[in-house]
């Protein structure tokens, strides 16, 4: 399936997911080092409130050794911290038994042990022992009522929206300064400052910071991957395209006249795009010096196979003038006979000249004349009956045609010519050359058929190509080439049929009306 997307698609589903998962993980870790530092800061405020009501109640007891009720409502709500106690126990507080010889005083301290145990039942006796502050998150999902902060590992909330508030636990651990008062050794605990924390607006904050510190990654994400795409095209992807596009003009045999240098940076692609015109000069010099061979190889073999074929005519026609010179006195038939082979000699130079000329040319006008197919019958057996009269071939032409034809009977008279001296080539030893005309529907169709040594298979494909002379004693190897442009120019078909050892069978197909 992503074979066939292209490149930036590809890169856009590679990269995306990638970066939008590195976007995420980001946040979340950035979220979490953020609520791990407001917790801190929480924890450190109630620290410091605590220490400041502890340094308030030591000065009290110093100072009128008592403390003043006002002074603990007073204390109670304090800023962003509300519900603040003292939690304690008489017998922590460790009085000397004169100082509650009081009854007014131990009263109001019972009743207010009673009161603040009442209020913070959750609370057990262990910060007496541990001596070490303790933090309680109060959650929607009530998982953690009763378990510090420190024990929550493994399920503390990920998102503090899910968490109320948080209480403090602090102990008042006793120093130098609370010997005046109470009987205690150092560091032993008088008490604890209990305190409720509220954490939603707080998390609310931290949570809306969150999202937007979220959106801008995904903005950032969203224009780098654009811009990635954008850049991509114009850099990588337009200028990839044109050298494919220019790798598949070399292909198809046109080398741009445009240098692919043109246009690009000096960069990779740049650099590549100059190697692609230096590989295009060198297949220009190459083209060019390989078109000047095979035009010097095609001229130096038109030019053997002319001085070639023409020897063998022009040497019969030497013959015949000096036979006939030497016999002036000959009896008539004699002298029809040789003249006969004369006229063949000539005609036959006469055709490999015109299939010079046709080649040549390459195209070539049709003569469009009306005929009849017993017409061209007779002018086959004309070029061909005195010249298989004393051959072992046997030559025989059938018409079966009626009607008008309009067609160039020159042009088609050469091209069945072609074929009845190819097939004479093809029978050192003699044998049959029957040619027929027949009607089918609206075509003539011309079949010329041999029992000669046949064409070899690996030479049928390339039989209507010039200079194709296998098994030929005479022509120019033009022949099938000069046959296929004439039928082709009557919008018809020439096709072969051939069995080694057997014979050939050419078959033309050609409109009984050519347009």
């Amino acid at each position: 399936m992503l074979k066939n997307l292209s490149l930036p698609v590809k890169t856009s589903l590679i990269f995306f997911p990638l970066f939008f998962g590195a976007v995420a993980v980001i946040s979340y870790f950035n979220y979490s080092a953020t609520q791990e530092q407001m917790m801190l800061q929480v924890q450190n405020a109630s620290t410091a409130q605590a220490n400041t009501i502890k340094e308030a109640l030591v000065n009290m007891m110093v100072t009128n050794e008592s403390v003043d009720d006002s002074y603990l409502k007073k204390v109670s709500s304090s800023g962003d911290i509300r519900d603040i106690h003292i939690l304690f126990r008489l017998d922590s507080l460790h009085f000397d038994e004169e100082f509650l010889e009081d009854d007014e005083r131990r009263t109001r301290l019972i009743r207010r042990e009673v009161e603040v145990w009442d209020m913070n039942k959750s609370f057990g006796p262990e910060v007496f022992h541990t001596k070490e502050p303790q933090w309680f998150l109060a959650c929607k999902k009530k998982l953690h009522e009763t378990k510090v902060i420190s024990d929550l590992a493994k399920d503390k909330p990920a998102i503090l929206q899910e968490c109320e508030e948080m209480q403090a636990l602090i102990p008042f651990v006793a120093e130098k300064k609370c010997q005046q008062c109470h009987n205690v050794e150092l560091g032993s605990v008088l008490g604890a400052a209990v305190m409720t924390v509220p954490l939603a607006e707080t998390a609310s904050h931290l949570e809306a910071n969150a999202l937007r510190s979220l959106y801008v990654f995904l903005g950032f994400l969203v224009l780098s991957l654009v811009l990635n795409v954008v850049v991509f095209r114009r850099f990588v992807e337009n200028p990839l395209q044109r050298l494919i596009g220019i790798t598949d003009a070399i292909g198809s045999g046109k080398i741009p006249e445009k240098k692919a240098k043109d246009g690009f940076d000096n960069d990779e692609i740049g650099k590549l795009a100059s190697a692609f015109d230096q590989m295009q000069e060198n297949l220009q010099r190459v083209q060019k010096e390989l078109l000047k061979n095979e035009r010097l190889s095609a001229v130096g073999q038109m030019a053997s196979s002319i001085v070639h074929d023409f020897r063998t005519p022009m040497t019969s026609i030497s013959l015949i003038a000096d036979f006939m010179k030497r016999h002036e006195t000959m009896d008539p038939e004699q002298r029809a006979k040789k003249f006969e082979q004369l006229h063949g000699a000539i005609r036959r130079m006469d055709d490999m000249m015109q299939e010079l000329l046709d080649f040549s040319k390459g195209s070539f006008q049709l003569n469009l004349v009306q005929c009849t197919g017993e017409e061209l019958a007779e002018a086959l057996l004309l070029d061909y009956e005195p010249h298989f009269k004393e051959s072992s071939i046997r030559f025989a032409v059938s018409n079966r045609s009626a009607g008008p034809l309009t067609l160039d009977k020159e042009r088609i008279r050469r091209a069945v010519n072609n074929l009845i001296n190819n097939a004479e080539d093809a029978m050192p030893d003699g044998g049959m050359i029957s040619v027929l005309l027949e009607n089918t529907g609206n075509d003539l169709r011309i079949t010329v058929e041999d029992t000669g040594t046949g064409i070899p298979a690996e030479i049928r494909e390339h039989l209507f190509e010039p200079f194709v002379t296998h098994g030929k004693k005479n022509g120019t190897g033009l022949g099938l080439t000069v046959v296929k442009k004439a039928v082709d120019h009557h919008r018809g078909t020439v096709t072969v049929v051939s069995e080694p050892g057997k014979g050939t069978t050419f078959t033309i197909t050609i409109p009984r009306t050519t347009v």
